[in-house]
């Protein structure tokens, strides 16, 4: 162990940094905090170390560390993008939706081009009811996310969601399949789609798109959610076995909040 520390000892914050950096990469998350620690024990008010532990905290579900470590970014480095950005995503992710806007504009003041301030923004104003903001919010962000990739995707499924909660149904169609050709994986577009289609009575195709989304990764959407919304589809289509048997996986899967 005493050749570790010397090790560790001889590589000097910025090596430390990059290895946490590469180490959060490969998921290696363990690692990452040892190095990051390493790092701002070398060098306390190194920002990016502090941003990058905050993230690692976040995913060890210690949002009052995370929060300590961006604030401590931000008075070292106020015109850091990278801090308040996620020091806004904190108070989003912990319902302080009041508190995340100054942060969020800050980083969108910083970094006028990325889509993601601006998307937790449209996603803060949402939540606090705003509608004529968030409205003009998603569309901004969409407009600066026109690259098909998983971002863009997850930036339409919201923008395509939040227009569904309007009664917006056909308006809401169009960004899922918008979000579903950008990444094509995506079993949150598949499932926001499926519930477009229900809303504007194309049960069949509606059905269609949830078992799709069955068929893909669990990341957002869970497979409670989705059986839920197959259970009503096939009771719909007058097809009671598939319903009963949907109803039934929904009841023994995992229960969420969101149905």
């Amino acid at each position: 162990m005493i050749w570790l520390l010397v090790l560790q000892l001889a590589l000097g914050p910025s090596q430390h940094y990059e290895n946490a950096k590469q180490d959060f990469a490969q998921r290696r998350f363990s690692e990452a905090d040892s190095e990051v620690n390493a790092a701002l024990h070398e060098s306390p008010h190194m920002v990016p170390a502090l941003v990058l532990k905050a993230r690692l905290a976040t995913l060890a579900h210690r949002p009052d560390v995370a929060k300590s470590c961006l604030i401590t970014a931000i008075t070292v480095d106020p015109t850091s993008e990278e801090a308040q950005f996620f020091l806004g995503l904190s108070y989003y992710t912990q319902n302080d939706f009041k508190l995340a806007i100054s942060p969020l504009q800050t980083a969108q003041t910083l970094s006028p081009k990325s889509p993601m301030p601006v998307f937790y923004l449209a996603m803060t104003q949402e939540a606090l009811g705003d509608e004529t903001k968030a409205l003009e919010l998603y569309q901004q962000a969409e407009t600066l996310s026109p690259e098909k990739t998983p971002q863009s995707a997850g930036i339409l499924v919201a923008y395509g969601r939040f227009l569904l909660s309007l009664g917006r149904s056909q308006e809401s169609v169009e960004k899922d399949r918008l979000a579903i050709e950008a990444d094509p994986e995506s079993r949150d577009a598949h499932y926001e789609l499926a519930k477009g289609l229900d809303h504007e009575g194309d049960s069949k195709n509606a059905a269609l798109e949830g078992e799709r989304a069955l068929t893909l990764p669990l990341l957002g959407t869970s497979d409670a959610q989705i059986h839920f919304l197959l259970a009503n589809l096939y009771r719909k289509l007058n097809q009671p076995d598939l319903a009963k048997a949907h109803l039934e996986k929904f009841q023994a899967a995992p229960q969420t909040t969101q149905r």
